[in-house]
């Protein structure tokens, strides 16, 4: 598989991770597993949400180089004029997200606008992060510098340390895929890279809420005990079980969206970690084509791959 299939897979993973979850949003556990609880739907609407649209955002705004800055701007651009969004304006905004940006409107400098309270752990900043996961994989060698960027970007609206190492986890294990180990190796290597790097006295109450993640079990625990809620925790341990415990893109997106809840978001980072590994081949090419304003979802994310400095050997 090449690394522009991991790329663009990863990205598309996020956006049809989404529309699926979407259509579940909110709504309770599909116990059948099958999805006849809500019409046996099987493939997403094509409607995607702010998950996308702020991943969207970051990606365009990689393009020319890091610039938190240009971050920012463009979240302000989504929020108040319906940049990067499937049908002109923003919606489904979370609480925390929705203070930063007007923070930011208001001059507040994008790395002071981010919530840093307890409440402020929403899944937010994680569920948008797989681009600057891929931007410092090929710009940055070191993995303390990459995941400095990675909890800026995060800073911009979810500045408590729990949901930076909930980011930096996330990207441990992008990471860990990326340099082609196989997905339990990746766990296992990631957590052990964890417990390095988030040692320190600023992330140590942090690390009893990442208890069952850093356990290396997540993928053992039953369905009962995993929820598709809101919480930064809740949705990483989500999308961990969810892709460890399965053996496809498909299986894993809706393993993970029956769980209800938060679907469209714990969709969206499931699909950014089973399209990273699994490849854009996997992804069902009848989810991709009922996205809506597919062309320009495909611009950026053609055009952010095209910007890597990685020799992609002309496959696309």
């Amino acid at each position: 598989m090449s690394i522009c299939s991991k790329l663009k897979g990863g990205l598309w993973g996020v956006i049809v991770g989404d529309s699926f979850g979407f259509t579940y949003q909110m709504m309770s556990r599909c116990l059948d597993r099958d999805f006849k609880e809500v019409g046996e739907i099987h493939t997403p609407y094509g409607l995607w949400s702010d998950d996308s649209s702020l991943t969207l955002a970051t990606a365009d705004a990689l393009i020319e180089g890091y610039d938190v800055s240009k971050i920012a701007k463009n979240f302000v651009q989504w929020f108040y004029d319906g940049e990067f969004t499937p049908r002109g304006f923003s919606f489904d905004h979370g609480r925390t997200t929705k203070k930063a940006i007007r923070r930011i409107a208001r001059g507040i400098p994008p790395l002071e606008a981010g919530g840093d309270e307890e409440w402020d752990n929403g899944n937010g900043s994680l569920m948008r992060i797989l681009p600057v996961v891929f931007y410092t994989y090929f710009n940055i060698n070191n993995k303390h510098e990459r995941l400095r960027v990675i909890h800026e970007v995060s800073k911009i609206t979810h500045a408590h340390p729990r949901t930076l190492m909930g980011c930096g986890i996330y990207s441990l294990m992008i990471w860990n895929i990326l340099d082609g180990v196989d997905k339990i190796k990746s766990y296992y290597k990631s957590i052990e890279e964890s417990k390095e790097i988030y040692s320190g006295e600023y992330y140590l109450n942090e690390w009893k809420h990442y208890e069952r993640i850093l356990s290396g079990n997540i993928h053992e625990f039953g369905i009962d005990d995993i929820k598709g809620s809101g919480y930064v925790v809740h949705t990483l341990e989500a999308a961990l079980w969810a892709f460890l415990r399965t053996s496809g893109f498909e299986e894993a997106v809706k393993e993970v969206v029956s769980l209800g809840g938060d679907a469209d978001t714990t969709g969206a980072v499931t699909g950014g970690l089973a399209g990273t590994y699994y490849g854009l081949e996997a992804i069902p090419r009848d989810w991709i084509g009922r996205i809506e304003r597919k062309g320009e979802v495909e611009s950026i994310i053609e055009s952010f791959v095209d910007s890597l400095p990685v020799d992609l050997g002309g496959l696309s």
